[in-house]
């Protein structure tokens, strides 16, 4: 009489992916990943419903093909019945033949959201009010050199329903001179003093009004931005514009002299 040995062996079902590098299981399940295509970011999760995989309700037979007509097998680990087998043929073990399936990740209600650099707009810094120096005036034909300070800044807040952090940096700076000039740059602008210049020399950001008058200048901030779901900063594509709030230059005409004395010696001469 020969000896038959039998084996029944049983898929684990599929783990669920992460949804994105570096992002933690117990952020992927709340919904807190995100995925970029380059021009917006995805929100996705997984959450867990009771179901049957369809993996655990197919017999496999050295490695074969699944064979749907097959009958059930067990939902617990692969099981070697010829393992549990004696000499005399009596079985020492058994499977666990109707122990229920677990429980199948299936995805996030459909339409998950995105994030594009628009909506990033309602936690984007304040404005700037640019600065002219000396003392926000000027001389008509000299350099008046601008200053547009702004910062790395970080907002908490929730986007479509999900918590979030948004940091925005600088990128570029758009000034409005006011006289129907304009300059964009990449530097916020510094004094005379900390680039080591003399007052009314050219800088990065400086301007040259031709005309005395009182100009509404400006600078508009270019930010790019990231969002942090809980698995680490991600780039939103883009950038983010916050308009500056108008500050008034007053530019002065300079008139030259030859005088014998100083202001100080002669308080009432040509100038003083």
């Amino acid at each position: 009489m020969a000896l038959m040995a039998v084996a029944l062996v049983l898929a684990m079902p599929n783990a669920a992916t992460r949804a994105s590098s570096g992002c933690t299981t117990s952020s992927q399940m709340m919904g807190l990943c995100g995925s970029t295509d380059g021009s917006s970011l995805t929100i996705s999760g997984t959450q867990q419903q009771q179901g049957t995989n369809p993996n655990t309700d197919t017999r496999r037979s050295n490695g074969g093909p699944s064979d749907p007509g097959a009958p059930s097998g067990p939902s617990d680990e692969a099981i070697d019945l010829a393992a549990c087998m004696d000499d005399s043929g009596t079985t020492r073990c058994a499977p666990r033949l109707n122990r229920p399936a677990a429980p199948a990740a299936t995805p996030l209600a459909t339409g998950t959201p995105t994030i594009v650099i628009s909506d990033l707009a309602r936690f984007a810094p304040a404005s700037v009010l640019a600065t002219a120096e000396p003392g926000n005036l000027g001389i008509a034909g000299m350099p008046t050199n601008f200053i547009g300070a702004a910062t790395s800044q970080v907002q908490d807040g929730e986007l479509f329903g999900i918590p979030l952090r948004v940091r925005f940096t600088p990128a570029g700076y758009d000034y409005t001179f006011g006289d129907g000039s304009f300059a964009t740059v990449t530097t916020p602008g510094q004094t005379w003093e900390a680039l080591g210049q003399a007052q009314f020399t050219p800088t990065p950001t400086s301007h040259v009004y031709r005309d005395p008058g009182v100009y509404p200048a400006r600078v508009d901030i270019r930010y790019t931005a990231q969002v942090d779901l809980g698995g680490g900063w991600i780039d939103i594509p883009g950038q983010l514009t916050t308009p500056g709030a108008v500050q008034d230059i007053r530019i002065l005409e300079a008139r030259t002299a030859l005088v014998a004395h100083t202001c100080d010696e002669n308080p009432a001469g040509i100038g003083c």
